[in-house]
């Protein structure tokens, strides 16, 4: 027991995000993908399962089939069964051409397992908001693992 390193304590949030209610039109809303299943492009260099603070874009043609995921701190089942479950690109794909979304950004984007609070908070959010402005979307779906 005296080898085992002591584990970390839990760094918790105190921030609340303000609720922010869609005022628009999802039939005109263009949807930007955002997800904490570490979801990324296959060809894309993997999320580190022991913690990540980092994220990765996706194109928005891409479909479920070209994406991995790689986290190890949930259930899988119905992830291996359809990714669409943690990140629903073919299912808002299909609502865009049945004309219930205006459409899908040309990005979307995920990320990783983390319990670095602060460092999320101060650095990779700040950063991750500024790319999903870029993309002009009309709503943001935010997914977990």
């Amino acid at each position: 027991m005296a080898d085992e390193a002591a584990p970390r304590p839990l760094e918790l949030s105190r921030y609340c995000v303000p609720f922010t209610p869609f005022a628009g039109r999802l039939e005109e809303a263009t949807i930007c993908l955002v997800s904490t299943a570490a979801v990324r492009l296959a060809s894309d260099r993997p999320f580190d399962t022991g913690g990540d603070t980092t994220w990765r874009a996706i194109p928005g043609d891409a479909e479920a089939k070209d994406l991995r995921y790689d986290d190890t701190h949930y259930d899988h089942a119905c992830v291996d069964a359809d990714l669409n479950c943690v990140f629903p690109i073919d299912r808002v794909r299909e609502l865009a051409r049945d004309g219930r979304v205006g459409g899908l950004t040309a990005r979307h984007f995920s990320l990783g397992y983390s319990q670095a609070l602060r460092e999320l908070r101060e650095r990779t959010i700040p950063a991750l908001v500024r790319e999903i402005d870029r993309e002009r979307p009309g709503a943001v779906l935010l997914t977990g693992g």
